[in-house]
């Protein structure tokens, strides 16, 4: 498969030759990133498509867009190299802004109504919901920010991921979206290199949520308070995390939902593996995660995928996790202790 260089004016592309094929890597991270990387040297056949390589040309790739965002340029004497990351074309989500901020019970596709009725920007979106598990969540001032941030708030609110086919946005239930494989990660058979981070430091078992004040009287509740306790407290016990407070919630049920999703009743898992030879994974998959030393033998799901498709022997780099938190703290927390 060809990477092909396209301007700015979409009137002129091509194929990118010279191209460092060692270099070229594709990395994607859980509702946050997806971007591509290589080299390309200056030679006597490329002239044009290297010139094609600059800040806001488009790179295509397996039918999607990205866009030069991050070049370096180097030069050792005649020899000319660009070192290139190119990000996802839903990354212009962070050119628009919705200055109007509404308040009030809402769903997501209300949501997501407000934030393009500023102006679409070339961007359609589905909210694909089957069974029906995305509930309405109060909202307090949404908008007055660009409309990546203002889908963030989306994604951790209402507990979704967002798939970007280009400009096509999908929002699906967290949970609803990625295959369960047979395809085994198992220590000593497709990998060596494991490298993960175990932990019960924030094992709880019991939760209480806090909704909406009446307005009339602050000293009252929309509901009582909602107290939450998992079915792991007869292994574990009481252990009981830091309450919930949100006055975004005023019907109790969507609270005990969050409540469920916020609780951490299981140990944190998240880690890295290298496979020993290609595999066909996809992030979001669930996958059984064997590991004989620790005696784990789970699904977890892949938060984290960095593949080479230009180097068929190399297997991709895969992040697994079934912890609550978001990618950005999943990694932070693998740096901080040495697992990265």
């Amino acid at each position: 498969m060809d990477l092909i260089a396209r301007n700015y004016e979409e009137t002129e592309e091509e194929i990118l030759i010279g191209l460092d094929k060692e270099s070229f890597e594709i990395k994607r991270e859980q509702n946050e990133i997806d971007e591509l990387s290589f080299n390309i040297d200056l030679n006597g056949r490329n002239q044009i498509s290297y010139d094609l390589v600059q800040y806001e040309n488009y790179i295509l790739w397996n039918g999607q867009f990205y866009i030069i965002k991050q070049m370096t340029e180097a030069a050792s004497g005649m020899s000319l190299t660009k070192k290139v990351t190119a990000m996802h074309i839903s990354i212009e989500l962070q050119d628009g802004y919705q200055y109007d901020e509404l308040t009030g019970t809402r769903s997501v596709s209300q949501l997501l109504t407000h934030i393009f009725k500023a102006g679409k920007r070339g961007f359609s979106w589905e909210v694909v919901d089957n069974d029906n598990k995305l509930e309405t969540v109060q909202q307090e001032n949404f908008g007055n920010a660009n409309y990546k941030k203002l889908i963030d708030e989306i994604l951790e609110d209402y507990d979704v991921i967002m798939i970007a086919d280009n400009k096509n946005l999908m929002f699906y239930p967290r949970g609803d979206y990625g295959n369960v494989v047979e395809d085994q990660i198992r220590y000593k058979y497709n990998t060596d290199d494991v490298s993960f981070d175990i932990d019960t430091l924030e094992l709880k078992t019991q939760i209480k949520g806090f909704g909406k004040k009446d307005e009339d009287n602050d000293d009252k509740y929309y509901f009582d308070p909602i107290t939450y306790t998992s079915p792991k407290a007869e292994t574990w016990g009481i252990r009981i995390q830091d309450p919930v407070q949100d006055e975004r919630y005023t019907v109790p049920g969507n609270m005990k939902k969050r409540l469920k999703k916020d609780l951490q009743d299981a140990p944190e898992i998240s880690g890295t593996v290298t496979l020993k030879f290609q595999s066909d994974l996809h992030i979001y998959d669930y996958v059984p995660f064997i590991y004989e030393p620790l005696n784990i033998n789970e699904y977890i799901q892949i938060v984290g995928l960095t593949e080479y498709p230009m180097q068929p022997s190399k297997p991709p780099n895969v992040t697994l996790s079934n912890t609550k938190k978001t990618m950005t703290s999943i990694l932070a927390s693998l740096v901080r202790k040495g697992v990265l």
